[in-house]
């Protein structure tokens, strides 16, 4: 199991790489400014009992540093989608 983050996860590309992600057992931040992405994206990924407690939904931007930082804090791999 790895932890992933995934900026622009709440977007088309990225709630595909988020929920793919989840399937294989891994833990999932996502980033999302929510500019082009929705919430929605990711619903069935957060109401399945089996994924949603390793799926954590940050709302943001990335060019908010102290946001970045924090949200990288025991990521193992970054998905940059946004």
């Amino acid at each position: 199991m790895v932890r992933a983050l995934v900026t622009g996860g709440a977007g088309f590309i990225g709630s595909h790489l988020v929920e793919a992600l989840l399937s294989r057992g891994d833990e999932v931040r996502v980033l999302d400014d929510l500019s082009s992405g929705r919430w929605e994206n990711l619903d069935r990924a957060r109401l399945d009992s089996r994924t949603g407690d390793r799926l954590e939904l940050l709302t943001g931007s990335i060019v908010d540093r102290a946001l970045v930082l924090s949200a990288l804090e025991g990521v193992d791999f970054v998905f940059h989608l946004a």
